[in-house]
């Protein structure tokens, strides 16, 4: 396998947010809030907002892992009612890439990101029984921090090294 790189979207970059968005959807429904078939019907012009709005700026980002071919991606958003605190969603990596390495690259530029943009603190939720998630959240300095919702487990960690 070749190297993969990982780095911020670009703001031309919609449609490859959208096919990336889809195929995590798709892969692993029970892992996220929306739904496959929301994002679906999204507009062209709403998946290029949602990527110039993440692609410059301190408030909010989106990652992508590329290799030869699109294999992960995740979104860190500032909580602009805490702003020292992001949330980190989103996250997903190619089953075929899965205990590469992929995923760990594409937390450590999240939260590389989060730290030159003055946070302090992230939250990610994970969904209950997803145990590889929660195992690789605690492998990577996030604690349990209680439940935002019945089936979901509230997971904080550090900001940089």
């Amino acid at each position: 396998m070749s190297t993969v790189i990982v780095r911020r979207i670009r703001d031309d970059e919609g449609a490859l947010y959208r096919e990336m968005r889809l195929a995590a959807l798709k892969d692993s429904p029970q892992a996220f809030a929306s739904t496959y078939e929301d994002a679906l019907q999204r507009s062209d012009a709403w998946w290029q907002e949602q990527t110039r709005a993440a692609a410059a700026g301190p408030d909010r980002a989106i990652f992508l892992a590329l290799d030869a071919d699109p294999v992960g991606m995740a979104a860190l958003y500032r909580d602009l009612d805490q702003p020292r605190q992001g949330e980190l969603f989103q996250m997903w990596v190619a089953p075929e890439r899965r205990g590469s390495g992929c995923a760990r690259e594409l937390l450590e530029c999240a939260l590389r990101w989060a730290e030159e943009n003055g946070m302090t603190q992230v939250r990610a939720e994970v969904k209950q029984g997803n145990e590889r998630v929660l195992a690789f959240y605690l492998a990577n300095g996030f604690v349990h921090a209680g439940h935002a919702g019945a089936d979901t487990v509230l997971m904080c960690g550090p900001c940089g090294a």
